[in-house]
Order: structure tokens, then C-alpha cells, then sequence
């Protein structure tokens, strides 16, 4: 919806897929000495790389565990004085000059110490970032004195928080809420100017992201480029989210600002880069205790999400779309597919955009489609919903926070899937939403004196409109076929209302996380996709005879009609013979 490339931004990104020059000289740690002055790059603002001075303090050594021996540094001039080092600078490189007057890199700024003004910070040396290869396994190293220890017993890695662009304000600002409230930090930035912001070669002190998803909705998180080695990438200094071997977004990014932490971002630095992902460069394929690491070029397989919301009333249509990066390959390292998140939130932002506001009372329709490769047809479910009250928590309207719910629920019958790999080629939704609760309630039944089991007979509803007439509808129903012979009690159940979930909380609390447990899940795809199927459910009147329905365990009864331009809640009952 927001993001598109024209044909000489396309240009451009084929040219940066090509090698870049020769790698630049390094310095190993046994030259580096307290007292040299040197210079860090890094994006403060926009695309364009500033530097600053950096002073080495001392080499820290460090035992394996901590993550081996860092560069103790302190950060000065105009680029770092207003606000420190934060999340978003891991990554900078440092450059100091060699014997010969040439700068080399030393490594790159990863980690905060918790000191006031965040001008003093740890750096990993650059042989422990290049020695975490393109293609994992990663190689470990060790050493240790006491005094170093407490060091880096302070120490924190300047993990970038997830970043989420292109959502309404509103929405984003629920789900960083949502996000606290469960102790993780999620950033809500706009979308990046993509209009005046052209690809950009990923050079050390680059802005560089790492992304689940590109397109309208993205996420991921930036740092910076550490390293470079022809198509070969080093960033962050440390890890993302230390899983090792991955397919995910190698990525640009624009910088909007160096926020001096006025919201406290909890468990970071005092400072953070106000930054959105921007063009796909490449892949990400190593998770790395010490670097991520990708290649510019070939991007990750990705899965399509496509979620079209119509507003009835208005006649107006957005499109909502996003590539995921699938991870299917690696055996999905974070527990759970991306799409169990990004799906659901562009359901929220697909209808937040239509809509333009969130109403209590809706009436919508859905349809969602899931491919998957080894299925002829994809797994689908429809639903109508029907809502008489504002889903708060989801920062948008009822009818989507429920339809987002069922579309992480069938992911997540995929996700709990064990026996095979399930490759989802593609994701699609469409919803159409209109004002007001279209809700009828049952007040009485008609039905023939005399009725055989098992028949259709028709009959007569005496229903009461929500805030509208009375109706009589004639109505053909199904009679259950165990009806015993004789006089019967016959009674008829309708569908309530929808109510909104405390969907955001749930959608955070359950993406990252294993949803397997230890067994097996569903014994084939096919039962995955009745699963899905069932998710639809049936929204209209059930019958059936003998005691009343209702009651904890008892069955409403058997489906009998579902009115199209309606649903009908409520219950009544009649008394008929039943003939053999």
C-alpha cells in the first residue's frame, strides 16, 4: 500500500547486489592499546553516515560464557555529545590508524554499561565479529580476569527493539502498550520516506536492518554495519536474537532521529535510533553470538500476505500487503513462523485504514485463504461476525481483532504441526465491514401440529430487530432425524453477539515462543485443515427436542437455518407431535 519501488530504485538495488571492493584492513586485539584515538561511523540521521571521535579506555578480557574479550571505549563529538550511544548504534565500526597511518577497524560498538550520558560502551573486536562465518556453525573463544568480569557483569548487548512500521497511529500505539505490559519492547515507527530514499549500499557505519517482513507491514530492528567483505555483510556487534542459521531481510534503513530516551525503554540504554527498514538488500543467514551476518544479493524464500478490507458503507477498498520471510528451510528457529504476527496485523491495519475509526456496533464477513505446498487446495475458513462492542486493546475496530484472532489460531494449528515441514506459499484475507449490528432476537417459533422426524417443515419465527421492528419470517427448517415419536418439546437456539478479545496480548505473548509442546500435534495436513475449516463454526439457529438446551455440557442441538442478512440470537421452543 505504501511501499513501492519504481524502475530506477529496482535499477539501483540490482547494481548494489554486485561485490563491493575489497574488504577493509582489520587490527587484530593484540595491537590495541588504552590511549589511541580513533574515529566510529554511524547513522544519526537519515542515510548519510556521520563520525565521531572514540578514545580506547582498555581491552577487557572475558571469559567464554561472557561472550570473550571486548575494547572498553568512550564516545565524544557533535554526532554522540546530546545523546549518548543506545540501541541502533551496535555495529558502529571503529577505526583506529595502524603502524602505517592507514585506519583499520578494530570492531564494532555493542554493548551499554548502564553509565550516565552512555558515552562509555563496550566494542566487539573485529576478529570475534568476522569470526562468525556467512554460513553457520559459529566458533567460540575464551580468557578471563577478575577485575574484567565486573566489567562485563554490567554490561548489556544494545539490542535493538523490535521495530514495527506501517501502522495507524493508534494501532501502534496499542501494541508498543501491549508490548510493555508484557515485558517486551516493540517500537512503533512510521513508515520509512522511500520516496527520497533510494537503496543504499551497505558499507560499514550503514544503517542496517534485519526483518521478518518487508512491504507495508514491516519488522525487524536496526543497527549497523560493522564489516563488509565483498557480497558478505557483518552487523550489530552482537547477536539478534542468537539462534544461529536464518533466512530473514537484509535490509537498508532510514534514520529519523537519536531519541535520548524520553519514554525509558525498559531493559535498554538510555538512548535509542528512531529508525524504519527499508529496501531488501539480501539475507540474513547467521544469528550470531558476536555478529549477524548475511549477503547482499539473493533474497529469502518469502511468503505473500494480502489482506483486502472493504467499508460496505463507503464503497472503498484498501489493500494491505507484506512478504514474509520464510523460515520453513531452518526449521523455524524462533519457535513459530513470522506470519503468526504479521498476518494478524495487517488484518488490523488493512481494516484500520478503511474504516478510519472503530465503531462498537459492526457487522463483517471474512474469508481467509492459507496455501501450503503439499496440499492441492489451500487450507480456508469464512465467518460472519457480529459485534456489539470496542475492542479497546486492539486500537481498531471489533470485527478485525476477532478476525486477526482466527487467522493466529490457524496459523497456529500449523505451526503445532510436527510431522513433516509445512511450507505456506501465501496468506490471503478479504473482510467487509458495515456500520451497525445486524442482530436479530427469537422471540417465538411456529411450527405443523404434526411432523415426521428427519424432515424439512417449514415455519414461521416471530424475531424482535436490535433497535429496529418486529418481523414474522417464514423459514424452512430441518428437524432433527432421533426424534422419538410421540408429543415433543422442540426448542431452537440462536448465535449472540461477538464480543472483542484482548487479541494484542495474546499476539505477543504467543509469537516467538514454541507452540508444540512435546507432542506430535495433528496426525496429517488434513486434519490441519479441517482444523482450519472449523474455525468458520455455524452462526445460525440449532434445534433440538426433549429438555431445554443451555447448561454446562449440554448440546444446543443440531443446525436448522442460518439466515443470510442476519444473524438471529436468543431461544424459543413449541410443542409438536412427532409421527412415525
Amino acid at each position: 500500500m505504501r511501499l513501492r519501488f519504481a524502475a530506477a530504485a529496482l535499477a539501483v538495488l540490482l547494481s548494489l547486489a554486485e561485490p563491493a571492493a575489497a574488504a577493509d584492513p582489520i587490527m587484530p586485539l593484540s595491537e590495541v592499546r588504552s590511549g589511541m584515538q580513533c574515529t566510529g561511523l554511524s547513522v544519526v540521521q537519515g542515510t548519510e553516515i556521520s563520525s565521531f571521535s572514540v578514545e580506547v579506555l582498555d581491552v577487557v578480557d572475558g571469559e567464554p560464557t561472557a561472550g570473550g574479550p571486548r575494547i572498553l571505549v568512550r564516545a565524544s563529538g557533535p554526532a554522540v555529545d546530546d545523546t549518548g550511544i543506545g540501541p541502533g548504534f551496535s555495529g558502529s565500526p571503529i577505526l583506529c590508524p595502524g603502524a602505517d597511518g592507514a585506519p583499520r577497524n578494530i570492531g564494532a560498538i555493542s554493548e551499554g554499561l548502564g553509565e550516565f550520558g552512555g558515552k562509555v560502551v563496550l566494542a566487539t573486536p573485529i576478529e570475534a565479529v568476522l569470526g562468525n562465518p556467512v554460513d553457520p556453525p559459529v566458533a567460540r573463544r575464551g580468557g578471563g580476569r577478575a577485575a574484567d568480569r565486573r566489567i562485563l557483569a554490567r554490561a548489556r548487548p544494545l539490542t535493538a527493539p523490535l521495530t514495527i512500521s506501517g501502522l495507524s497511529p493508534a494501532l501502534g500505539a496499542r501494541l508498543q502498550q501491549a508490548a510493555a505490559q508484557r515485558g517486551r519492547v516493540v517500537l512503533a515507527a512510521p513508515a520509512g520516506p522511500l520516496g527520497s530514499f533510494p537503496p543504499q549500499e551497505l558499507r560499514p557505519g550503514a544503517a542496517l536492518g534485519v526483518s521478518y517482513a518487508s512491504g507495508d507491514v514491516r519488522l525487524g530492528a536496526v543497527g549497523t554495519v560493522a564489516y563488509t567483505d565483498g557480497a558478505s555483510v557483518w552487523g550489530f556487534g552482537h547477536f539478534f536474537e542468537g539462534l544461529g542459521r536464518r533466512s530473514l531481510f537484509l535490509q537498508d534503513a532510514y534514520v529519523y532521529r537519536v531519541v535520548p530516551n524520553p519514554v525509558a525503554i525498559p531493559g535498554s540504554a538510555d538512548t535509542y535510533k528512531l529508525a524504519a527498514t527499508g529496501h531488501d538488500l539480501g539475507t540474513l543467514t547467521n544469528d550470531a553470538p558476536d555478529a549477524v551476518v548475511g549477503r547482499v544479493g539473493a533474497l529469502p524464500v518469502r511468503i505473500p500476505v494480502r489482506v483486502r478490507a472493504t467499508d460496505l458503507d463507503r464503497d472503498v477498498t484498501r489493500t494491505v500487503s507484506s512478504d514474509v520471510a520464510d523460515e520453513t528451510a531452518v526449521d523455524q528457529p524462533s519457535g513459530t513462523s513470522a506470519i503468526s504476527l504479521i498476518a494478524p496485523l495487517a488484518v488490523l491495519e488493512a481494516s484500520a485504514a478503511v474504516l478510519r475509526g472503530a465503531p462498537a456496533r459492526l457487522t463483517g464477513k471474512a474469508c481467509v485463504e492459507i496455501g501450503v505446498r503439499r496440499l492441492a487446495d489451500p487450507m480456508r475458513f469464512c465467518k460472519r461476525y457480529v459485534t456489539e462492542a470496542t475492542d479497546l486493546t486492539a486500537g481498531g475496530d471489533p470485527v478485525a481483532s476477532l478476525l486477526a484472532s482466527d487467522v493466529l489460531a490457524a496459523i497456529s494449528y500449523i505451526d503445532a504441526y510436527r510431522l513433516g515441514p509445512v511450507h505456506v506459499t501465501g496468506i490471503s484475507a478479504r473482510l467487509s465491514t458495515a456500520r451497525g449490528e445486524r442482530l436479530t432476537y427469537l422471540r417465538g417459533v411456529r411450527l405443523p401440529e404434526r411432523v415426521r422426524a428427519g424432515s424439512r417443515v417449514r415455519a414461521t419465527l416471530l424475531l424482535r430487530h436490535v433497535r429496529g421492528p418486529a418481523e414474522r419470517r417464514r423459514v424452512t427448517l430441518r428437524l432433527p432425524a432421533d426424534l422419538e415419536p410421540g408429543p415433543r418439546r422442540l426448542h431452537l437456539t440462536g448465535t449472540g453477539p461477538d464480543f472483542g478479545v484482548d487479541f494484542l496480548g495474546d499476539l505477543l505473548g504467543i509469537f516467538g515462543e514454541d507452540p508444540t509442546g512435546a507432542g506430535p500435534g495433528m496426525p496429517s495436513l488434513q486434519r490441519v485443515a479441517k482444523a482450519v475449516e472449523r474455525i468458520g463454526g455455524y452462526d445460525g439457529l440449532r434445534i433440538r427436542g426433549g429438555a431445554a438446551p443451555g447448561g454446562e455440557g449440554r448440546r444446543a442441538g443440531r443446525p436448522a437455518y442460518r439466515a443470510p442478512d442476519v444473524r438471529i440470537a436468543g431461544r424459543a421452543s413449541t410443542r409438536v407431535r412427532v409421527v412415525g
